[in-house]
């Protein structure tokens, strides 16, 4: 009985210590959370890249942000003014606002960092164009002065993607023309320790001054409910997943939209669907070839039936939406002025337009990868429907560098694949841009778009951008396909995650 009762003695302790370990983890005031890869940098001005965004602002601020309905408001700023007709923004900045090395937040430090940000990134670029300066007025106060005036600014001001991150002078001083390399931010966490490959580590700024009015979003007040939070890079998904089912993890980005219906029935876990995300598009060569037609563009257009091309991309109807709009439904200006347009799944009235453009039949180069797979399954769908109007389609697959580099070369494609990401503000879409591949070069498109960046009032901006719509759906730059949405994982422990577009883990306490 001794040898027997030696070996039950030994694994009463082991399940003991594994019982004892368990608790200490449950206990734990880390918030963990599992994502894709190592961000390139954490200094937020200088990537675009989102995983750099994501991580970066729980510790970095920005003078506006966006409120649950995606509306550019006030976060570092206290108050502001428009002046002179839209022509100068005065910011008075909140006082007793502390960087995480103790120095109060001042003028200073904001000129600083909007210039730094006006130079580096791409939403920084666009405002500075239109800069005459941005100046301090007094400790607490910033102008901006406009060459001419934009309805625009606060938006800009306010998107975290490549945000308008707001760092002590002194630090950016230091950088000179490259990354900031001290992580020191106003958020309500701080940087303790990075890690490449296994971690990037914060801690609650016990300093944050909070804001007083009611959380809504990134908006209002932020509290820091958790003694640390924790980003680990964990590159293989399902280990993502099984990370959260085992505890290890709290939270895991981009999981497989094909284990939604069995992850929806594991108890462990909670599914979040983040919504709104993106918009597959096919992009058209309006500079030449074929595409420089507008009728052959708006054969197209018309035998696009998007049901069966989403639904061969994402699966799952809970992971697309079939929707006209060229802003989210999510956000204010939203609109559904293309609906007559969108989704005509006619190829007797496409096979019109192609008789009346006088196409022959010349080959039509579009552009795709499978590197986003949803990209090439989209294409494979659609080039059928449009091979049913009399389109001759080549569909030439490579990586996604590939097509980078060739979509600015107009003589070598008539359609390529593209996305577009959630975007704040209909007025610095991307691919409206004149010099954007595509090249939609069309003086009424730049007259309202002019109009709608200078008008203040929003009803006449959404009524000047539903006639914006309306173009595209005629003039057909580009073809919208459909909404799609990501899949990300929860664990039992986080309480009050929000989950959207933006996730972050301020507000949020462990159970």
């Amino acid at each position: 009985m001794r040898p027997n009762s030696k070996a039950m003695a030994v694994v009463l302790a082991l399940v003991l210590g594994l019982s004892l370990s368990n608790a200490a983890f449950a206990a734990s005031r880390d918030l963990r959370v599992a994502v894709i890869g190592d961000p390139p940098t954490l200094d937020a001005q200088w990537t675009s890249a989102f995983l750099t965004q994501e991580i970066a602002w729980h510790m970095y601020e920005g003078l506006f942000t966006l409120d649950d309905k995606y509306n550019a408001v006030p976060m570092l700023v206290d108050t502001y003014e428009v002046l002179n007709r839209g022509k100068s923004y005065v910011l008075n900045l909140r006082k007793g606002v502390r960087f995480h090395n103790g120095a109060e937040l001042q003028a200073e430090d904001v000129v600083a960092s909007l210039n730094r940000w006006g130079k580096l990134s791409g939403y920084g670029k666009i405002l500075y164009r239109n800069v005459a300066a941005v100046s301090a007025k007094s400790k607490y106060v910033v102008q901006i002065d406009l060459e001419k005036p934009s309805s625009i600014v606060p938006m800009l001001l306010a998107f975290p993607n490549q945000q308008t991150a707001i760092y002590p002078k002194q630090v950016i001083e230091a950088a000179g023309a490259g990354e900031i390399k001290q992580f020191v931010g106003t958020g309500p966490f701080e940087f303790v320790e990075y890690k490449p490959d296994r971690y990037i580590k914060f801690k609650r700024f016990n300093g944050y001054s909070a804001r007083a009015d009611k959380a809504r979003g990134l908006a209002g007040e932020r509290k820091a409910l958790v003694d640390e939070l924790t980003f680990i890079p964990v590159s293989d998904p399902m280990a993502r997943v099984s990370g959260v089912q085992t505890g290890e993890y709290d939270y895991a980005e981009q999981i497989p939209s094909d284990l939604y219906k069995s992850l929806s029935q594991d108890s462990s876990v909670r599914t979040v669907i983040v919504k709104p995300w993106w918009w597959p598009m096919l992009v058209l060569n309006k500079k030449e070839g074929a595409m420089a037609n507008v009728k052959v563009r708006q054969a197209l257009l018309a035998a696009l039936d998007p049901r069966p091309a989403m639904r061969a991309a994402f699966g799952d109807p809970a992971f697309y939406r079939i929707d006209p709009g060229l802003m989210f439904k999510e956000q204010a200006m939203w609109t559904n002025a293309g609906e007559g347009y969108y989704a005509q799944a006619n190829i007797e009235k496409a096979k019109k337009l192609l008789a009346e453009a006088g196409y022959k039949g010349e080959t039509i180069r579009w552009l795709t990868t499978q590197e986003y797979d949803w990209s090439y399954k989209i294409a494979v769908v659609v080039k059928e429907q449009a091979e049913k109007a009399g389109f001759k389609i080549d569909l030439q697959v490579s990586d996604w560098a590939t097509i980078i580099d060739r979509r600015t070369k107009p003589a070598l494609w008539e359609v390529f694949s593209g996305a577009t990401t959630f975007t704040p503000d209909p007025g610095v879409l991307p691919h409206l841009d004149d010099s954007w591949p595509g090249w939609w070069i069309n003086p009424e498109k730049n007259a309202l778009l002019d109009r709608m960046n200078t008008e203040l009032d929003m009803s006449k901006r959404l009524e000047i951008w539903k006639r914006l719509e309306t173009l595209v759906y005629t003039d057909v730059p580009f073809i919208k396909v459909g909404d799609y949405f990501l899949l990300s994982l929860q664990g039992k422990r986080p309480k009050d995650f929000q989950g959207g577009p933006f996730p972050f883990f301020w507000n949020v306490s462990l159970q």
